[in-house]
């Protein structure tokens, strides 16, 4: 529409021009003895209004073009704005998809997460009680070989030294 426009004006433009240019051609031509001074009214007379045939012509095209672009162009508007709207119900569409996705995605990820925590936590206790378990009878073994009684061997030597003091004070 714009570059119409455009067109428009510069005939109107051209039209302008047009006298200053007759003027000086008719002077050339004068100058040149090939118009007669007193013709020269007349001839810049004439070709003006030749130009404004010409740029009453060229409006008309103008006009008659700028309607029929206007008539197709209806059409085409109708159908971009109908695929404007189908395009953005879509992208809706799809958002919503994706962000049920990515719930859905970031809710497995936690999950995961919290079971892998909870196989580490589980690990961890049973490394710990391995590690425990091996210090105890490692120093079970030295104490073993050292001859030195156990806490097990000093629970016994109790448990038997109150028997015994039992039997004792019930036979006195």
């Amino acid at each position: 529409m714009a570059k119409l426009k455009d067109a428009y004006l510069t005939g109107l433009g051209i039209a302008a021009l047009t006298y200053e240019k007759a003027e000086k051609i008719t002077k050339d031509l004068i100058q040149k003895g090939e118009l007669a001074k007193e013709k020269q009214q007349m001839f810049i007379h004439d070709l003006m209004r030749k130009a404004k045939k010409n740029s009453s012509e060229i409006e008309k095209v103008i006009k008659e073009k700028v309607e029929y672009l206007k008539e197709k162009g209806e059409p085409l508007k109708e159908k971009q704005d109908k695929i404007i709207k189908d395009l953005a119900v879509k992208a809706k569409t799809t958002g919503g998809i994706a962000e049920i996705k990515i719930k859905e995605a970031v809710r497995e990820i936690i999950k995961k997460g919290k079971d892998a925590a909870e196989k580490q936590q589980k690990m961890f206790k049973e490394l710990k009680e391995r590690v425990t378990k091996s210090d105890e009878e490692k120093v079970e073994e030295m104490l073993k070989k050292l001859d030195i009684p156990t806490k097990k061997d000093v629970d016994k030597i109790k448990k038997k030294l109150d028997e015994l003091t039992k039997k004792i004070a019930s036979s006195s």
